[in-house]
């Protein structure tokens, strides 16, 4: 079972996965949220998921172009670094919450 935890902070939505993911469901509702509110900025954070395949990972890839292409960045932050590098670099990587302001911050975030 998969736990979707949100939090709006300064321009950013954080989005933390705790257990296992059973369906791509939680990737639909969160890109209807983003588009419905405008969010720009999004940190996924898989520090706590215990279980993604890779069908899941596609999903998430698929999703990250999709918000690109309206000028919207979703960062990926997993703390232990062990998923890290299932996501190569189609998704840019944050090695905690914290560092996604600095990063959102730069000019040439949106490039």
């Amino acid at each position: 079972m998969l736990l979707v935890r949100t939090e709006y902070k300064k321009g950013v939505l954080f989005v933390r996965l705790v257990g296992r993911i059973d369906n791509d469901g939680y990737l639909d509702k969160l890109n209807w949220l983003i588009n419905e509110m405008g969010i720009k900025f999004t940190v996924l954070n898989v520090t706590d998921l215990s279980d993604v395949s890779l069908k899941n990972i596609n999903h998430m890839i698929n999703s990250t172009r999709e918000l690109k292409k309206k000028k919207h960045l979703l960062f990926i932050c997993d703390e232990t670094n062990l998923r890290n590098s299932l996501f190569k670099e189609s998704i840019p990587r944050l090695k905690n919450e914290i560092e996604a302001f600095s990063l959102i911050s730069r000019k040439d975030a949106y490039e």
